[in-house]
C-alpha cells in the first residue's frame, strides 16, 4: 500500500503532525510520501491508495495550497481512500470542538462532495509567539483574555497536540 500525506502549514505545527503520521504508517508497513504543498508540487496522485490531506487553520481558513490541491485533484481523489485533518487551537477548547469540526472539516468536505473522506481529524495546534508575524501576534493577543481563562500563558510556547489521539486516528485509517 502507498500513502500520500499532503498538507499546508503556516508555522510548522502541521508539519510535525504529518511527519508523525508518516512515521506511524511506515511502522505499519506502508510506503509513505509526505509533501508540504508550499514546497513541492504534486503532479499525479494515481499511484497512491490512501491520500491524507491536511492544513493548519488561521482565521478560520485552510491554507491556500491545501485547498488548491483539493480543487486540482477532486476527480482523482473521488476514486481514492482519503482523509482530511486540520491543526487548530479550537481543538483545545471543548466548547469549540463541535463548531471547529463543522467549520474546518465538514464544510470543506461538502465543498468537494465527490471526494467523500473516510475520516476527519481535528487536532490541536501550537501557540508560539516567537514564530509569528505582526498580524498573527495581534490576533493572538486579542484572544489572550479567553486563553488566560483557560490557564494559557501566551508568552510561553504552548503545544496542544495530543500525540496519542493523532497516533490512534492514523492507525484507524488502515482499518
Amino acid at each position: 500500500m502507498k500513502a500520500l500525506i499532503a498538507y499546508g502549514t503556516r508555522y510548522g505545527s502541521t508539519t510535525d503532525i504529518a511527519n508523525k503520521m508518516g512515521e506511524i504508517l511506515t511502522e505499519e508497513g506502508i510506503d509513505v510520501k509526505i509533501v508540504n504543498l508550499a514546497e513541492e508540487k504534486i503532479n499525479d496522485v494515481s499511484n497512491y491508495d490512501l491520500i491524507i490531506i491536511g492544513s493548519s487553520i488561521k482565521i478560520g481558513s485552510w491554507t491556500k495550497k491545501s485547498l488548491e490541491f483539493l480543487e486540482r485533484f477532486e476527480s482523482d481523489l473521488s476514486k481514492k481512500k482519503t482523509a482530511f485533518f486540520v491543526s487548530c487551537l479550537d481543538a483545545n477548547d471543548p466548547k469549540k470542538c463541535k463548531e471547529a469540526r463543522e467549520n474546518y472539516l465538514e464544510k470543506v468536505a461538502k465543498k468537494y462532495p465527490s471526494i467523500r473522506p473516510y475520516k476527519l481529524g481535528l487536532f490541536g495546534g501550537v501557540i508560539d509567539m516567537k514564530k509569528y508575524g505582526f498580524g498573527t501576534k495581534l490576533m493572538v493577543k486579542a484572544l489572550s483574555k479567553n486563553l488566560e481563562k483557560q490557564g494559557i500563558d501566551i508568552n510561553k510556547s504552548n503545544d496542544f497536540r495530543n500525540w496519542e489521539e493523532i497516533q490512534n486516528w492514523t492507525k484507524e485509517l488502515l482499518i
